[in-house]
């Protein structure tokens, strides 16, 4: 088990030699988007953010907005990597390894937030939607002001220089000893 605020290892997760090859060509320090590649996922705006503070940029996922993605992937001033389809092994380890994962779509939940929440990376969002009920402010990730670029990036800058946090105790509150827990209070009720 890892030390409270070390990040876990993603070598302990099953890797075949193309996902380790794709993990082995990208950069030290990139920042994250992942989700369907459909237009109101807005992961142009993840791009568009990184490009703003210089940083890297891997998007994953899969969907019809590709081609835009890769059109909008091809006029930033820094490298982005596209990976296509990812195992769950193979998600897990580049939000893993990512420096901070960008989410700016409005959404009712957003379970990928937690998602990289639970990994130890630190989540940057807009201020609407129910992923920001996920996040601890400060320390788990930044809701930025808006998700204009402009925001996103000083969100990501902010996101930055967080300390690591204990990815365990953020993601209990979504496991399921407390969903249990709290279903049987509201049944008792």
């Amino acid at each position: 088990m890892e030390a409270i605020g070390e990040k876990s290892d993603w070598r302990a997760h099953v890797l075949d030699p193309d996902e380790r090859r794709i993990l082995d060509g990208l950069p030290e320090t990139f920042v994250m988007g992942a989700s369907r590649f459909t237009p109101y996922k807005a992961l142009d705006l993840v791009i568009a953010a990184a490009d703003r503070v210089g940083l890297p940029v891997v998007i994953a996922g899969r969907g019809p907005d590709e081609r835009r993605l890769r059109a909008r992937a091809a006029e930033a001033g820094v490298p982005v990597s596209f990976v296509i389809a990812p195992s769950d092994a193979l998600m897990y380890a580049l939000m893993q390894l990512s420096a901070v994962f960008v989410f700016p779509p409005i959404e009712d939940f957003g379970i990928v937030p937690v998602e990289a929440q639970a990994t130890g990376t630190p989540v940057v969002t807009g201020p609407i939607g129910g992923q920001v009920e996920t996040i601890v402010p400060g320390v788990s990730g930044v809701i930025a002001a808006s998700t204009d670029p402009a925001d996103l990036a000083t969100g990501i800058e902010a996101a930055l220089r967080l300390a690591r946090f204990d990815s365990r105790i953020l993601s209990e509150r979504f496991g399921p000893e407390r969903f249990a827990r709290e279903l049987q209070r509201f049944v008792q009720v």
